[in-house]
């Protein structure tokens, strides 16, 4: 929860909430209830966010909207389908049964390579280009999501978005010196260095106020190189090797994910608008970490960065 006064958290399990400041009471004609409104939007759903990580779920998931939800828990009418087709193969068996879930991506791409004789390349390209199968990541955590109750349940594409959009109003209407908007715009920048430090796979900013863009940023971009330092790290550690070649892949498969939301990150779509803080960005080269400034060719190797945001619980 953060405290009212200081806007510092502390930790209460759980229990753990986000609180901003609110004015006195205002009547309904007071140009400050729309302010009131993205506060308690931005409370509610950051509760939901740290309930989330509480249980051990992904907190957010930027890149699944409702469709995907659909796709995912949504079993469509057997009639509907050619039982030839990749989507009925996805739901049902081949003696017309119903699956209680559907294969994900990686499960439908195994069945065509064997039942089709097709190499996993092929088998692969044509779940991509000819069913809505999910990767297993993916799925799990959209079932997930729909079975947990609503206070506790991991935030989708959509309200992302909402959350941001709260966050953002939140800044632009604490343009003022009081005590209640100071304190406010503390308390949403260190939420958005939190959120920025909570997603592991790369995404743009979704702030349209410059500060908050600026602290995502880099906020995210640390959580990300830590990720790295942490995988190769845990690639080396003797505890890893004698766990055999399956703890070392895990590891080593971590930390290529990690250097490809990284490389992501710095893609010239992603970079030009980060590249306008005029700090230097960070991208792997032959495995290593190095700065780029100004788009120029990497340099020396840059040392791991320890992310400094908020814990809320």
């Amino acid at each position: 929860m953060l405290s009212a006064g200081t806007g510092r958290p502390s930790h209460q399990g759980h229990r753990t909430r986000v609180r901003f400041i609110y004015f006195p009471t205002i009547d309904d004609n007071d140009h400050r209830v729309a302010y009131h409104q993205h506060l308690m939007v931005a409370e509610v759903l950051l509760g939901r966010v740290l309930a989330a990580r509480a249980d051990g779920l992904r907190p957010m998931a930027p890149s699944l909207d409702y469709a995907a939800e659909a796709r995912a828990t949504v079993r469509p009418p057997q009639a509907m389908f050619h039982p030839a087709t990749l989507e009925y193969r996805r739901w049902y068996r081949a003696d017309g049964a119903a699956r209680a879930q559907p294969l994900t991506r990686e499960a439908l791409s195994l069945r065509l390579a064997a039942d089709d004789d097709l190499s996993m390349k092929e088998a692969r390209a044509r779940v991509a280009r000819r069913s809505h199968a999910l990767p297993a990541a993916d799925q799990a955590w959209l079932i997930a999501r729909r079975n947990t109750p609503l206070a506790r349940r991991p935030l989708n594409q959509s309200e992302c978005r909402t959350l941001a959009d709260a966050l953002d109003g939140i800044w632009q209407a604490s343009s003022g010196t009081s005590h209640v908007e100071c304190a406010n715009r503390r308390i949403a920048l260190r939420v958005v260095a939190t959120l920025g430090g909570l997603l592991d796979e790369y995404v743009t900013s979704p702030f349209k106020s410059a500060a908050l863009s600026e602290t995502f940023n880099e906020h995210h971009l640390a959580h990300l190189r830590q990720t790295i330092e942490h995988s190769r790290q845990a690639e080396s550690a003797s505890g890893t090797l004698l766990a055999g070649p399956k703890a070392w892949f895990a590891a080593k498969t971590a930390r290529m994910r990690a250097e490809h939301q990284i490389g992501l990150a710095m893609s010239p779509a992603a970079s030009t608008t980060m590249r306008l803080s005029g700090r230097p960005m960070v991208a792997v080269v032959g495995g290593r970490l190095h700065t780029f400034v100004d788009g120029r060719r990497p340099g020396a190797r840059l040392a791991p960065a320890v992310p400094v945001y908020a814990t809320f619980g």
